[in-house]
């Protein structure tokens, strides 16, 4: 969410979306993430401000990624969390609950709190 919405506000492609936990024997890389989620809302809120996210798959960071970013924003919660994130001075942390369940309240507040940091990531650049 918070790569398609900085990629939209800066009207760029400048950044990506990947994950800490993907790769794990429950969660293989490369899954789209239309067959994640158990209800439609966060899709829905993401079309609704003119992105589409559904055929997105799922990528796993590695440290070799860093080289290729001024920035890492992660909201990578305990116990997914890499050694290699903790102590980067180039990692910036956002606390965002990755809900269990998604409703439409709770994709629209999730939504807004995402578009104000990242908003104000680049109102601070």
């Amino acid at each position: 969410m918070a790569s398609a919405i900085y990629n939209k506000l800066t009207n760029s492609n400048n950044s990506d979306s990947v994950g800490t936990y993907v790769g794990a024997h429950d969660e293989p890389e490369g899954q789209i993430l239309s067959d994640l989620f158990k209800t439609p809302d966060f899709f829905e809120i993401m079309e609704k401000n003119d992105m589409n996210v559904r055929n997105n798959k799922t990528t796993r960071l590695t440290p070799e990624m860093f080289e290729n970013y001024d920035l890492i924003v992660s909201m990578a919660e305990e116990p997914y969390v890499p050694d290699f994130l903790l102590n980067n001075p180039h990692v910036i942390w956002w606390e965002v609950e990755n809900p269990k369940f998604v409703d439409q309240k709770i994709a629209e507040n999730t939504y807004q709190k995402i578009e104000n940091l990242v908003r104000d990531l680049i109102n601070y650049k």
